[in-house]
């Protein structure tokens, strides 16, 4: 639909315009942001994920761009509807309209229950731990106490997490349950995955100057262990976290910082870090192994396979191949 100044949406996008410091006029109805005419197709959702933003893009590519109105949309949603040049307004406060003439993407202040929606972000180490541990339990409430006591964290701090969680739409606020797979894929776009350090070494050579306890597999190779299907994940470098600084320091040491990388080290984004049942250190593999989940997680990162292997896995529930995920 067209939206027009006397319209419910057209009266949220003045808003939100005037709240990004737009000028916003309103001659015979038409929205005119900025000296341009605000001529777009608008389509509202309530939790659009990044699959069905994907697959509504796709539907209507002989058309101009148009714009998405919606509670939440996600930060892989974004990323899919801004590929594709169009615009969005979520309403816990952030606006893109991108338009010939018109530039804009931006954080508004929209009024909201509380008002804090916009501004206290869950994405600190203490919420990826607590996203992370919802993910690795889909069909358990997310409960202060007992998350916290099984990532070491303070009750206080966790509960104030998961209320954060739950102002952003992504743990339910009566359930409590983990809102899928809305927060994998918004895990994901948050979950760190630069300043990786190359190691001109193969795995067991730096196994050996670290001790397997020191560091934790997440590659491919790793995910495959899990359950998922990957060609060639054998061929690839490894890639590992490490719990410490230090044992990079050692790496560096041992190795130097030339010759082809051949395993690739990382500080692990969290401190509690879960491990595949059953691929504890042994002659085969002497290292560790991070649960699927983690493995996931970094897999999501990569946009030109990562999303692809990840819902074919079919370790997070809802993300599957039908399209749930771009």
């Amino acid at each position: 639909m067209f939206v027009t100044s006397r319209t419910p949406i057209g009266r949220e996008l003045i808003e939100a315009c005037r709240a990004a410091g737009v000028d916003v006029t309103t001659p015979a109805g038409r929205l005119t942001v900025d000296g341009v005419v605000l001529d777009i197709d608008v389509i509202e959702r309530s939790h659009p994920h990044p699959g069905e933003l994907a697959a509504l893009v796709e539907s209507r590519e002989t058309v101009e761009p148009g714009l998405v109105v919606a509670d939440r949309i996600s930060a892989a949603g974004r990323d899919v509807l801004r590929a594709a040049g169009w615009s969005w307004l979520d309403r816990r406060g952030h606006l893109r309209v991108w338009r010939p003439g018109l530039r804009l993407e931006t954080d508004v202040a929209l009024g909201g229950s509380d008002g804090r929606g916009t501004r206290s972000s869950p994405w600190t180490a203490v919420g990826l731990e607590v996203a992370l541990h919802a993910l690795c339990h889909p069909d358990d409430a997310v409960r202060a106490r007992a998350v916290a006591a099984e990532i070491g964290r303070s009750v206080g701090g966790t509960q104030e997490v998961i209320g954060r969680f739950a102002e952003h739409g992504l743990i339910g606020r009566t359930s409590r349950r983990p809102l899928l797979p809305d927060l994998f894929w918004e895990t994901a776009a948050h979950w760190p995955d630069d300043d990786w350090t190359a190691v001109a070494a193969e795995l067991p050579d730096v196994v050996a100057v670290l001790g397997a306890d020191a560091l934790v597999r997440v590659d491919e190779r790793a995910a495959t262990l899990g359950g998922a299907r990957i060609a060639a994940a054998a061929s690839l470098p490894a890639r590992c976290y490490v719990h410490t600084r230090g044992a990079l320091r050692r790496v560096r040491s041992a190795f130097g910082s030339s010759g082809a990388p051949r395993t690739f080290l990382r500080m692990s984004p969290v401190g509690w870090l879960p491990e595949l049942e059953g691929f504890g250190p042994d002659d085969d593999h002497p290292w560790h192994v991070a649960a699927p989940m983690v493995c996931a997680l970094r897999l999501a990162r990569d946009p030109a396979r990562g999303r692809e292997i990840v819902e074919d896995w079919g370790v997070v529930p809802g993300a599957a191949a039908s399209g749930d995920a771009p």
